[in-house]
């Protein structure tokens, strides 16, 4: 999204036509039997829009290797869109969508692609340059609280999405037990055991980190090598459109039963998350001679079986200690891990998590992080700046004492669904960062999101931000972003987003456990850990809600703008739950029974007010949740082996009464009428007894009752607790009531 009249754009025009001229058409395919990009960026374009698609012209230009670029025409009665590579073109189709068509396509494959139904002319011809060589996606953790019970077709839009965006480097983990399986079966484990050591489903992501071990398992066989297939099906995709997947190597997580095999290994308890001792994990000291034996293992079964772009990802430290924090030692341990790497793939490069050094910085002093990073040679590793939004990393550490690095937006996590990104914020400190001469090799920028959450525009801006520098104008962005969302220029729509944006993406960044107090521990005063609020005035966003009810027709008409709106008017009432909630503990303080009981009643209407809302979008079902990991299952027993991974990992993580409670809240429809709701319902029970008193509530008491209502719904499975998979009723229709119902109390 750009404005067109701009001398940037001129310049660009300029620049891309420039390639044209001077290039050919590149021949499909760097080798025999390599994907012709053009027919890969042409069959992205009619996944997303049919027939349509033949309103496009593709070309290829000649260009960088490091630097794509694109350039959009007309040609006669055809789109002309000329670029590098695939990801140029597909970038190309995703500027013409923006501009001309005041559309967007989102990563969710269930939101529909809203077209003309005549397809425009490019108005001005253009084109852009991407400044950054890597664009990274993607966190261990959103291969948990989002894309967990994902099959293809899904997995398919969300690359395509990739594509769209500019993305060049996705973590790729999908399915690495069947390389596992393969790989501890040569050290003489039984796959009884390896089944067993992993965790179910829904705790792969903390396994594959080194966290934990078992925990809801023994994995599935079917499970496990379907997982595997849709691993090959992604690095294929991925590959054909220009990406370069980043696969995972052994960071020294091993089984425990492998112990028995060579009782004379280093090893570490690294504890598990407190799921219980018969789940810890165990790591193996790099400097141990079996190491080096696994890493090898690992990756040339990997590369036989998958193939290889050359990226590994590996964290030996994931928030716990090395055995030791002596600098010589830390440099072992890096100089051994990458030799592991190079000596089963030459070129191989280390993709390094940089939240490590972020979470513990403490620990991780200059010295010892210089130590680790400098025993790799030179270009050999590169770290992913985690979590910049709220630390710079690379501005304490000389540029990861000039080590290529990718500044990266984390954004969400848990896939909480609070309102909350610092646009802001981030649209200063980017350029900021562009332009500073220290930066030395900052090569990209990318986002490590936990969970894709709602806030997904502020992730398009970062990505758009790679080709287009106007986009530093946050303002000027989210205006034509509006338009996206309504099919056309609303001036009160964009008006509104642009208010939107000074309240709730500022300076809000999405920390751990943002939440809101209906999906808070029940309390009095204050707010649950893992329920952090948002610190934005509640009161003017409420101000903002009436301005985008008042919409034009056709904003109404488009789904994007009744998503949108959902998601405003769910967070102001969420938000008003803690007036509600402040309100009725005054009342109980005052031993006014009658307020109490007033607001009490207020509070559950609330949430089921929530709950039929938040039921129009299909992302926020957790009927659809459920659903979907039903279907991996063959059977009832295994339909709801699964269901009960899916509870767990939203609501309780562990078992009963564990401290990870609550990181992945979100308002979802089902969760919050069955979840959340009855939570409170019981406090206010256990208020009403002691009310005429005056006396404080029994709260160890409560929260002991608390823990087990919250594990008895993990244990609940269909038919006998079933939930919606579909939306149901008409957004605008249920907006606008439950607004007339409830404006008197904002």
């Amino acid at each position: 999204m750009r404005n067109c009249l701009t001398l940037l754009a001129l310049a660009l025009c300029s620049f891309a036509a420039s390639l044209a001229q001077a290039g050919t058409q590149a021949q499909a395919g760097s080798q025999a039997g390599a994907p012709d990009p053009l027919l890969e960026a042409k069959a992205l374009i009619q996944r997303l829009i049919g027939i349509k698609a033949d309103k496009f012209q593709l070309e290829l230009i000649a260009g960088n290797s490091k630097r794509d670029s694109f350039y959009l025409d007309n040609q006669g009665s055809q789109v002309l869109i000329k670029g590098t590579s695939a990801l140029a073109l597909a970038k190309g189709f995703q500027e013409y969508l923006h501009t001309e068509c005041k559309t967007s396509v989102s990563w969710y494959l269930a939101d529909t692609i809203r077209l003309p139904v005549n397809l425009p002319a490019v108005q001005l011809p253009r084109g852009a340059l991407c400044r950054f060589e890597h664009r990274f996606f993607l966190n261990y953790c959103t291969f948990g609280y989002t894309m967990l019970w994902w099959h293809w077709d899904q997995w398919q839009r969300l690359i395509d999405w990739m594509a769209l965006n500019g993305i060049n480097m996705p973590l790729a983990i999908t399915g690495q037990e069947y390389i596992w399986q393969q790989v501890w079966r040569k050290f003489g484990m039984s796959d009884e055991q390896i089944r067993a050591f992993f965790t179910g489903p829904s705790h792969l992501p903390w396994q594959r980190m080194g966290n934990l071990d078992r925990w809801l398992g023994p994995l599935p066989q079917s499970y496990i090598d379907g997982q595997f297939e849709l691993q090959k099906k992604i690095l294929e995709r991925e590959r054909a459109l220009g990406m370069h997947p980043i696969l995972p190597a052994f960071a020294g997580h091993i089984p425990k039963d492998i112990i028995k095999a060579f009782p004379k290994s280093k090893i570490t308890d690294l504890g598990s998350y407190d799921t219980g001792p018969e789940n810890d994990a165990y790591f193996l000291d790099p400097m141990d001679p079996l190491f080096i034996r696994i890493q090898k293992a690992y990756l040339r079964e990997q590369q036989a079986l998958l193939g290889t772009d050359h990226y590994y990802g590996a964290d030996p430290f994931n928030e716990m200690n090395p055995p030791s924090w002596e600098p010589d030692y830390l440099a072992s341990v890096s100089r051994t891990i990458y030799s592991g790497m190079k000596a089963v793939d030459p070129q191989a490069v280390w993709i390094q998590m940089g939240w490590t050094f972020y979470y513990d910085r403490t620990h991780w002093t200059n010295p010892r992080l210089e130590a680790m990073i400098k025993a790799v040679p030179e270009g050999r590793m590169m770290i992913l700046d985690y979590f910049c939004e709220q630390t710079e990393v690379w501005r304490s550490t000389d540029a990861f004492f000039n080590t290529p690095f990718i500044w990266c937006y984390l954004g969400n996590f848990g896939g909480n669904t609070q309102m909350a990104g610092p646009l802001l914020k981030i649209a200063k400190l980017l350029p900021t960062t562009e332009a500073d001469p220290n930066h030395r090799q900052m090569t990209g920028i990318g986002t490590t999101l936990e969970g894709f959450g709602v806030n997904s525009f502020v992730f398009e801006w970062l990505f758009d931000y790679a080709w287009n520098r106007q986009a530093a104008d946050p303002y000027q962005w989210i205006r034509e972003y509006a338009d996206t969302r309504t099919g056309h220029t609303d001036p009160v729509v964009s008006a509104a987003w642009v208010k939107l944006l000074q309240i709730a993406y500022d300076q809000q960044v999405s920390g751990v456990g943002l939440g809101n107090i209906i999906q808070s521990e029940p309390m009095l005063k204050g707010n649950g850990g893992y329920s952090r609020l948002s610190q934005y005035d509640y009161t003017t966003l409420n101000t903002l809600l009436p301005q985008f009810l008042s919409g034009d027709t056709i904003s109404y008409g488009h789904p994007a703008f009744t998503r949108d709106l959902v998601i405003l008017e769910r967070q102001v009432l969420a938000n008003l739950g803690l007036t509600f909630r402040d309100v009725l503990a005054k009342a109980y303080y005052k031993k006014d029974s009658a307020a109490f009981h007033q607001y009490t009643h207020l509070f559950l209407d609330l949430c089921d007010d929530l709950d039929a809302l938040t039921g129009t979008q299909h992302e926020l079902l957790l009927g659809d949740w459920i659903a979907a990991a039903r279907s991996f299952g063959n059977t009832a027993e295994e339909k709801n082996y699964y269901e009960k991974s899916a509870r767990v990992l939203i609501t309780t993580w562990g078992g009963e009464d564990n401290p990870n409670a609550n990181y992945a809240s979100k308002d979802w429809s089902g969760l919050i009428s069955t979840y959340y709701k009855p939570r409170w319902a019981l406090f206010f029970q256990t208020l009403d007894t002691t009310i005429a008193s005056g006396t404080e509530p029994d709260m160890k008491a409560f929260t002991t009752r608390m823990n087990a209502l919250d594990w008895s719904w993990n244990l609940k499975h269909a038919p006998g607790q079933s939930f919606p998979s579909a939306p149901s009723g008409d957004p605008a229709l249920l907006c606008r009531a439950l607004y007339a119902k409830w404006a008197k109390y904002l």
